[in-house]
């Protein structure tokens, strides 16, 4: 993928699936005006890339979720590891005109070379092993925590290089006005 993208790209990680990816994602869309969003689901035969809107609005799926917290458009990555590359290609040129996209995901961050990562650990701190790297290359790390343990020690997270926010994704409380107002600092700042 060339890095002469027209728009911003944030990958949204995760320590494991379940841990509060999707709804980091919708809480971005919501307030990210003008992004797109990319759901990738590792399958070990098949490759499809749609924005169609019947399958995109399907139930309850990531990609609805998504659509419904304000996405400008979704596009659904379903593909094997050996031929993700071509399919975020495909998917990427589907954002074309749009300010940015999130992507969801810990494959993409690898092969797409996002401006930002975002990894979501949740609050009792397990990671699986594939997942580390993610959390060692993340510019914020998002505490998803039911119990809001605003006071918990940021230095018992290891972080390189990035903040840690505490957020209740599921209750949407916590520390969500600092997480926005520093990923839209960081925009600002990758962006100039």
């Amino acid at each position: 993928m060339s890095d002469n993208r027209e728009f911003f790209i944030i990958s949204v990680t995760g320590a494991h699936s379940g841990v509060g990816k999707t709804s980091l994602c919708a809480l971005l869309l919501g307030h990210l005006h003008g992004f797109g969003a990319i759901k990738v689901t590792r399958t070990e035969l098949y490759t499809s890339v749609t924005d169609d809107p019947e399958q995109i609005m399907e139930g309850d799926k990531d990609t609805a979720v998504m659509s419904r917290a304000g996405a400008k458009k979704v596009v659904w990555v379903q593909s094997p590891a050996d031929r993700l590359q071509e399919a975020l290609d495909i998917a990427l040129m589907k954002m074309t005109g749009l300010k940015g996209v999130v992507v969801e995901g810990n494959s993409p961050a690898d092969i797409i070379n996002p401006h930002l990562i975002v990894f979501v650990l949740g609050d009792q701190g397990e990671i699986k092993a594939s997942a580390e790297e993610f959390r060692e290359k993340a510019d914020s790390i998002v505490v998803n925590t039911f119990h809001c343990y605003l006071n918990q020690r940021q230095d018992n997270i290891k972080l390189n290089k990035g903040k840690v926010f505490f957020i209740d994704l599921l209750n949407k409380r916590g520390d969500i006005d600092k997480f926005l107002l520093s990923m839209e600092k960081s925009l600002a700042k990758k962006l100039n």
